[in-house]
């Protein structure tokens, strides 16, 4: 009851002072041409933005500007077009106002964040948001799950304290695209404990987009997009770089990164980078008990080379994720009475003493990503880009074996991936632009042999073609846009059946999706933006065929080869504004997908290698309602206060009941104190809440004991109730407080940045109902943190 009013109150903060920042009455203009300096001809479709204000306008084909309802005082202008340096430049207006401006052509990389910026923007009608190169030094050692978790709509699913997965708006895994450095991640991320192989290291700033965005991205898109963009190359003479070290108390983590980057004297547009990092955990702690096996080691390390020059460019791509992580002990039970012991307990059934080891069960995971990327600027048509990429993607996991074969693994997986792309962004047309592209996709999968043991999910094959086009209509106060893309696919499993024959069913899945949205730029800064998008996503080789024990889960895994693709309708709408004193976002979403795919638990099995519980998976029609709210308020030069909600709520419609591992409804708050500049430089300190509410939603409960008493008077428990069940009734919900304090240490021409933490800092017991190991034991306690960072 507090949390929704709490939620009810923020809301209504927000409606009120942005009615009383609408109020003010000012009708002055500034008016404006945009020319090119190189060939003086006049450049259409440049957009021209003031910033802090949600003021925005778009050149029309003979290159000119308008933009209406500005008071007096003085703005801050922005003007970018793609292939010139942007223009920036403070003006005074006190009354009607008209300029002319010349932007200088610009030798740039178009294939990198900045462009990848603009590519997202042809998904107009979807927000953008992101986290920002300061917000991501502040997270620095996390995973890259939790520091997405950070955004209103996003969550982590957990297993454990170690591995985290980014879910958006209630979807995870597959249903999510991550893009990694303009490649698409293809990793073996179906499991619930299989986190992305990426380094957050390796990014200068995280982009998200929340809706269906599979006309730009293909298939799979349902939940939405994540972009982890790297930062520019240079492209000049001179050696500059950084360095991060960060240590945490609880699990005694210790992280370090460095960069170094450069260009070559006499050749101007060629520059080079090399980064690396090296992160060590041991066990996390809950407030009352050591988490026993919970380690993590990390070695990435990440190469990178371009030359561009002013109509085209190459570039050269390599990176090297190498993690091991361990697997909480007490998720592994041998028998029956230690299962039904082991769930719901208040302590874990395994707790021994601090330690870096990482014993058996454990996941070690390696992921490479080669990408070559070429563009060049076709005079007549517009720019032309080829990408290719190849994964090599390792995952082992180990259990505990008898017999001295603990050193080999019970799953071992090789996927190998080629993905081709060719993008065509045409030059204006009018008052409109475009984009086509295609995309091919090959990888397979295979098993080793050394596991001894039945595999898993079968080798497989799997080919994916892909066509889009996307259309935008520009006005000065609003966009239109819309899309359509083709995505067919095709799998070759080669497994064995029943009596151990070979045999190798084949698997054919097509779909066609499309996206119409508009913007529109309204009266006294605010945007309202609204999307309605199809996406869908064919059943992956797991869903189809697991057979067996999936040991980083401790669950039993069934498939179901009968089942069929996924299908989404997605609408998204919100409203935004920004100003000196004031930023928010509201964003209402409904998502109704047709046969989505789900585990369901259903049994418990003893076998060999312990007790597990038995989830096959299956499907239904599945409504996902949601709404989110971010708000920034800056009270005066010193104090800014922040607040998010996210509010969800998932149905089975075809059973009338609710699904499984769905997020709860969550508040955070924050308020921050900004110092004046004295020795110190940007100093501040912050206090933060986050407050997350009981899943209200969530499935009816049948314990181990009844399950086990089930099968032995052969009774189904799904009988009459077609409606999931969970082992354990979903925890209370909790509030956890943090502090947070911050500055930078000049040091001749550069500056050491210094940032300290502590979460939870009450040293909360509670346990998340995204974490699937809640089951077993409380989340983490008190933790302090210490962050340095000095660039040079």
């Amino acid at each position: 009851m507090i949390l929704k009013r709490l939620s009810l109150l923020i809301l209504l903060l927000s409606l009120f002072n942005a009615a009383a920042f609408g109020q003010t009455n000012c009708d002055l203009k500034l008016s404006g041409v945009i020319i090119g300096k190189d060939s003086g001809e006049t450049i259409p479709l440049a957009t021209i933005e003031i910033a802090h204000t949600q003021h925005r306008a778009v050149a029309n084909e003979n290159g000119e500007f308008e933009i209406a309802n500005l008071c007096a005082g003085s703005y801050e202008i922005l003007i970018r077009f793609v292939g010139y340096t942007p223009f920036k430049e403070t003006i005074s207006i006190t009354k009607a106002t008209k300029i002319q401006v010349e932007l200088v052509p610009e030798i740039k990389d178009l294939s990198e964040v900045t462009v990848e910026g603009e590519k997202a923007e042809e998904i107009a009608t979807l927000k953008q948001l992101e986290i920002k190169k300061e917000e991501l030094f502040r997270k620095s050692g996390e995973s890259l799950g939790k520091v997405l978790s950070t955004m209103s709509g996003v969550n982590m699913l957990q297993t454990g304290p170690n591995i985290a997965k980014p879910v958006i708006h209630g979807l995870h895994s597959s249903r999510i695209l991550i893009l990694n450095n303009g490649i698409r991640q293809e990793g073996q991320q179906w499991g619930q404990e299989h986190a992305p192989e990426i380094d957050p290291f390796v990014a200068t700033n995280l982009q998200l987009i929340k809706g269906a965005a599979a006309v730009k991205y293909g298939s799979d898109a349902i939940g939405g997009v994540i972009l982890v963009n790297p930062p520019d190359l240079p492209e000049t003479a001179g050696v500059s770089g950084s360095l991060n070290a960060v240590g945490n108390s609880n699990n005694g983590m210790y992280t370090g990164s460095a960069m170094v980057e450069g260009g070559i004297e006499g050749l101007n547009g060629f520059g080079w980078r090399l980064q690396g990092s090296y992160k060590k955990a041991g066990d996390s702690k809950a407030p009352d008990y050591r988490l026993t096996n919970t380690g993590t080691l990390e070695k990435n390390f990440s190469i990178g080379l371009g030359y561009h020059k002013e109509k085209g460019g190459l570039e050269l791509f390599f990176s090297s994720f190498d993690a091991e992580m361990g697997v909480l002990r007490s998720a592994h039970t041998g028998n029956l009475t230690d299962l039904e012991r082991a769930i719901g307990s208040d302590r874990p059934l395994f707790i021994n003493d601090f330690s870096y080891d990482i014993n058996n069960p454990r996941q070690r995971v390696q992921h490479q990503l080669l990408k070559v990327n070429g563009h060049l600027d076709w005079k007549d048509l517009g720019e032309v880009t080829v990408q290719y990429g190849l994964q090599r993607n390792l995952r082992k996991e180990f259990d505990i074996r008898r017999g001295g074969r603990s050193t080999i693994p019970a799953l071992s997986l090789e996927l190998i991936t080629h993905t081709v792309e060719l993008d065509l962004d045409l030059k204006p047309m009018g008052d409109f632009k475009g984009d086509i592209g295609a995309s091919f996709l090959y990888q397979g999968n295979s098993n080793d042999p050394e596991t001894g043991i039945k595999p898993l999910i079968p080798n497989f094959d799997n080919w994916t073609v892909g066509v889009h086009a996307i259309w935008r209509y520009i006005q000065n106060s609003y966009e239109l846009e819309g899309g359509v893309r083709y995505d067919f696919k095709h799998y070759l499993v080669k497994r064995f059946d029943s009596q151990n024959n070979l045999i190798k069913p084949e698997f054919d899945f097509n779909n066609v999706t499309g996206s119409l949205g508009a913007v529109f730029f309204l009266p006294s800064g605010w945007n309202f933006r609204t999307n309605l998008g199809t996406a869908w996503r064919a059943p992956h080789i797991n869903e189809l065929y697991s057979g067996g024990l999936h040991h980083g889960s401790a669950a039993i895994e069934r498939g179901n080869e009968n089942l069929v693709s996924e299908k989404a309708i997605k609408w998204i709408s919100s409203f935004e504004k920004a100003s000196e004193k004031f930023e928010m976002n509201i964003a209402a979403y409904y998502n109704y997908i047709y046969d989505y795919i789900y585990l369901r638990p259903e049994n418990v099995e003893l076998t060999i290698q312990g007790a597990f519980p038995l989830l096959s998976y299956t499907q239904t029609d599945a409504s996902f309602i949601g709404l989110d709210t971010d708000l920034t308020y800056h009270l005066n030069e010193h104090f800014d206060v922040t607040g998010k909600l996210s509010l969800i709520k998932v149905e089975d419609q075809l059973n009338n009941g609710p699904l499984i591992n769905i997020p709860t409804n969550r508040l955070s708050t924050g308020i921050t104190y900004n110092f004046n500049d004295g020795w110190l430089k940007d100093p501040y300190i912050s206090l933060s809440a986050d407050m997350v509410d009981k899943q209200r939603n969530a499935p009816r409960v049948v314990s181990i004991s009844e399950v086990i008493e089930a099968n032995e008077t052969n009774t189904d428990l799904f009988t009459g109730n077609q409606t999931v069940f969970d082992f354990l009734a979903a925890p209370a919900g909790y509030s956890n407080f943090g502090f947070s304090a911050g500055f930078k240490v000049p040091v001749s021409a550069n500056y050491i940045a210094v940032y300290a933490s502590v979460e939870n800092m009450f040293n909360n017991s509670y346990r998340d109902y995204m974490n699937r190991l809640r089951y077993y034991s409380d989340e983490v306690g008190r933790n302090f943190s210490i962050k340095l960072n000095y660039s040079f």
